[in-house]
């Protein structure tokens, strides 16, 4: 594995940090204030390609790979993880698509989704469930050439927005758990009021109520009763774009508890000078240095859609990357005594965020579960 980056790849990083610092930066107030996206922030990150790195150029992607996509991801996060969260959200439905659509609805809704068209929407977790498809009690039964579908799912982004609705139903005649695509607000749709989160505040997220909603049998992604795979496989790139965010916000921790060391001073000398503080740079250092090389492996191993080990392999970077982030957060917290905790610093921004980690895309300890399946079959 080569250790620097080559021209593609430096050309995604400098992309999204210059963008992320021009205009992301001076907004940040504003998305923690007003808890929504500003709508023309997300337009000027659909323009930029910023969602586009992974597809494919016939449905206006631009092929550069999920290495050069985690990497982007984590110069997004690394000022804003509301940004960066804002393009993942939008870019998991559109990759279910991509896995297992059929090529018209490859055509429509990738095409419209990277164009900012739509914004498309993930619904598997429920107020029961959020990873075991024998829980669910979301229904789809089947009526001629319709599933009629009933129930409610939870924490869902982008649920605010006209787009495709990529949403997981058990079959009423099989039990089977099968993945549908929806057209958000058709007839039976609704949504509650957003739920109000720790951090990540420029992503909202809704429950969703579906009451007789019908849904054309040509809508099925992929096959009746192959929902569950669909989930795992799809969630598995889900994971190493939050794993890239969350390491965006180690990074970040990182360089606020350097900066503020380098101009902290005691009697006339930076407070760099004290053993206890350079141990906890040390550490967040080495935490930040190991993480970056298993998500950019992670990223590598993306782009090979045979790879098998895939799923436990992105199931165990989420886990350790996003509770590593928390560590980090605390220790540049730690770093800057009183001042970690005010709001000018920013500090407690990237704690917040990064607290949200282990328990999104997957708590930590189901990525640990999931990933050891894999080790212990050898």
């Amino acid at each position: 594995m080569e250790f620097k980056l080559n021209e593609t790849q430096q050309t995604a990083v400098d992309t999204s940090r210059d963008f992320a610092e021009r205009f992301i930066k001076g907004r940040i107030e504003e998305i923690e204030i007003v808890g929504k996206f500003p709508e023309d922030l997300y337009k000027q990150m659909v323009d930029t390609g910023l969602l586009a790195f992974a597809f494919e150029e016939q449905y206006g992607g631009l092929e550069m790979g999920y290495d050069c996509f985690a990497m982007a991801i984590e110069q997004i996060a690394k000022v804003s993880a509301s940004a960066a969260t804002a393009l993942l959200i939008s870019i998991l439905p559109l990759e279910a698509i991509n896995l297992f659509g059929t090529e018209e609805q490859k055509q429509k809704h990738i095409s419209e989704g990277l164009s900012g068209k739509t914004r498309g929407s993930f619904a598997f977790t429920e107020p029961g469930t959020g990873s075991d498809p024998k829980q669910l009690l979301t229904t789809g039964k089947r009526e001629g050439d319709h599933f009629i579908v009933n129930g409610v799912k939870r924490f869902i982004s982008n649920a605010a927005y006209n787009g495709p609705m990529v949403v997981f139903v058990k079959d009423s005649n099989t039990d089977a758990c099968t993945a549908l695509i929806m057209d958000k607000f058709c007839e039976g749709y609704s949504i509650s009021t957003s739920w109000d989160k720790i951090g990540l505040k420029g992503s909202a997220v809704y429950d969703i109520f579906l009451d007789n909603v019908k849904i054309p049998v040509l809508n099925v992604l992929g096959k009746e009763g192959d929902g569950y795979n669909i989930l795992l496989k799809t969630t598995a790139y889900g994971k190493l774009g939050f794993s890239s965010c969350f390491l965006g916000v180690m990074a970040a921790s990182y360089d606020n508890a350097v900066k503020y060391v380098k101009e902290k001073e005691h009697r006339g000398a930076s407070i760099g000078k004290f053993q206890a503080v350079q141990l906890k740079i040390a550490q967040i250092a080495a935490k930040y240095e190991s993480c970056r090389y298993l998500v950019y492996k992670c990223g590598e191993d993306a782009n090979d859609h045979s790879n098998t080990d895939f799923a436990a392999e992105s199931a165990m970077v989420k886990g350790h990357v996003s509770d590593t982030g928390v560590e980090a957060a605390v220790l540049a917290m730690n770093v800057m005594g009183a001042y970690g905790v005010m709001d000018e610093y920013n500090q407690e921004r990237y704690l917040r965020d990064a607290l949200i980690g282990p328990h999104i895309e997957g708590a930590s300890d189901i990525q640990r579960l999931i990933s050891v399946n894999k080790i212990l079959r050898g």
